[in-house]
C-alpha cells in the first residue's frame, strides 16, 4: 500500500483497514493548509487533540477539521470539573507524535481514552494524520 511506515499506517494494515496515502508538498501550518495540500474539504480531516484532566491523565478528543473543541462539553462527558489543553511536552511522550502530526492511531499509549465527534462519523471518508508533517491517509 505505502512506502512510508509509520505507526499510523502499521495499525491500519494491522487491522486490515484499507487506506490512501495523501502526500503534501510542504509542512501545513494549520489545518487549512493540509486541507488544500491533500485536496480534500476541510471538514474531512480530522484533528487529533491532546487534553489533560485536573487529575493529570489525558484524554484525546477527535474533532473535524471545520469544528472547535469544546472542553467544556469534553469535561461534561468524561465527568470532571474542566480539562485543558496538555502542554505542548506531553504530546510527543504520550502520543508517541510531534505537534501538527498527531495520528489517532498507533499511539505510543493505548491507555488514552478517545474521543470522536459525532460529525466525523458521518462522513463515509475522513483524512487523518499519517504521523508525519508532509503526509496523511484518508
Amino acid at each position: 500500500m505505502a512506502k512510508i511506515k509509520t505507526h499510523a499506517v502499521r495499525a491500519l494494515e494491522e487491522m486490515g483497514i484499507p487506506y490512501e496515502v495523501l502526500s503534501q508538498s510542504h509542512k501545513a501550518r494549520n489545518v487549512e493548509e493540509a486541507a488544500a495540500e491533500r485536496g480534500v474539504p476541510v471538514r474531512l480531516v480530522v484533528k487529533t487533540l491532546l487534553t489533560r484532566r485536573p487529575d493529570k491523565h489525558h484524554v484525546i478528543a477527535l474533532v473535524r477539521g471545520d469544528q472547535r473543541l469544546s472542553l467544556k462539553k469534553l469535561a461534561r462527558l468524561v465527568e470532571v470539573k474542566f480539562l485543558e489543553m496538555a502542554p505542548e511536552a506531553d504530546v510527543p511522550r504520550i502520543t508517541g507524535y510531534r505537534i501538527g502530526a498527531v495520528a489517532p492511531l498507533g499511539l505510543r499509549r493505548s491507555d488514552v481514552p478517545i474521543h470522536v465527534d459525532h460529525h466525523i462519523l458521518e462522513e463515509p471518508r475522513v483524512s487523518i494524520s499519517a504521523g508525519r508533517h508532509d503526509t496523511g491517509l484518508e
